[in-house]
């Protein structure tokens, strides 16, 4: 091999080895912040939902078969639709705010929040429970103002989070009759 050759490979990747470490590897890298949690849970955890919308309220349970079915919680047994409950449960775990807006609010009818227009209540089997109040939307339309009962800070969730969970009352996961009504 030509050592001219040679000797200019080697002196390029030192250049090249020395940009790398005095240039590249020193900018610092900005972390991109990920969503804070609004809250956590587990979807095993969940035994009860509530949705009250507009004064309307719906409640579903979990049953306790090995197939964890879940059921309207209004003495029917009723079982909602799958198709249409889908991922609810999942949901329900809880969604990650955009932002914390006030560590304190002293006036929550300001955003919505007294009274709130969407309330969730989770209860969990270990005798937790959850109470979620959502209040107006912001005037951009893609967040909606929330907060925990019992906690005085003001979050910034997703509008889509509170439209799906208020549709199960204003559309409910009835299951669809069955074929036999359908067709007789």
């Amino acid at each position: 091999m030509n050592f001219r050759i040679t000797f200019v490979l080697a002196v390029l990747a030192v250049v090249v080895g020395g940009y790398v470490v005095f240039f590249e590897l020193q900018k610092t890298t900005e972390r991109e912040t990920q969503p804070l949690w609004f809250y956590n849970v587990h979807d095993d955890d969940i035994r009860r939902i509530s949705v009250t919308h507009q004064d309307e309220t719906l409640a579903f349970i979990k049953g306790t078969g090995e197939e964890f079915q879940w059921f309207f919680d209004d003495g029917t047994d009723t079982e909602v639709d799958l198709d249409r409950w889908g991922g609810i449960p999942l949901l329900v775990t809880g969604p990650r705010s955009r932002r914390v807006l006030e560590e304190r609010i002293d006036d929550p009818i300001a955003y919505g929040l007294e009274p709130p227009l969407t309330v969730i209540e989770v209860s969990l089997f270990d005798g937790r429970e959850l109470s979620v109040r959502i209040g107006d939307n912001t005037p951009d339309n893609t967040g909606s103002y929330a907060q925990l009962a019992g906690f005085p800070t003001l979050f910034l969730i997703d509008v889509s989070w509170g439209e799906v969970l208020s549709r199960l009352v204003t559309e409910p996961p009835v299951p669809p009759p069955p074929l036999e009504e359908v067709v007789g």
